[in-house]
């Protein structure tokens, strides 16, 4: 009787050990998948972000070029007798220059925000 007993303990605790390890086993591997679909999600967050910065970069940049591209077209030749004509260019051009500086801010702070929205919505998707 007391034979019988032990035998039977004996199989159990080998199933309960094989149902462990093999719980175990399993659970390494959801943590390995869930892991890497992290990582998969970091990785492409990482290059949206890197993205947004060589866009901001590069924005600043080419925005001084812009600029003095718009100042040389929009320049105006007068002779020295029309000094009144003179003034009422400089005036409409500088009027005509920082309207374009305005449009062109607000501009780049409508991508600005787009591209961070984006990539935000990347980073917590």
């Amino acid at each position: 009787m007391l034979d019988q007993i032990l035998t039977q303990a004996v199989s159990n605790i080998q199933l309960v050990t094989a149902v462990l390890l093999l719980t175990v086993a399993l659970l390494q591997l959801v943590h390995i998948g869930q892991t890497s679909r992290i990582n998969k999600k970091l990785s492409r967050a990482g290059r949206w972000l890197q993205r947004y910065l060589n866009a901001v970069f590069s924005e600043e940049t080419d925005d001084e070029p812009a600029e003095e591209q718009i100042q040389a077209g929009q320049e105006i030749t007068v002779t020295a007798g029309d000094k009144e004509m003179q003034l009422e260019a400089a005036a409409a051009r500088s009027r005509q220059e920082e309207n374009m500086r305005v449009s062109l801010a607000h501009k780049k702070l409508k991508k600005d925000e787009e591209i961070l929205d984006t990539v935000l919505q990347e980073i917590f998707d």
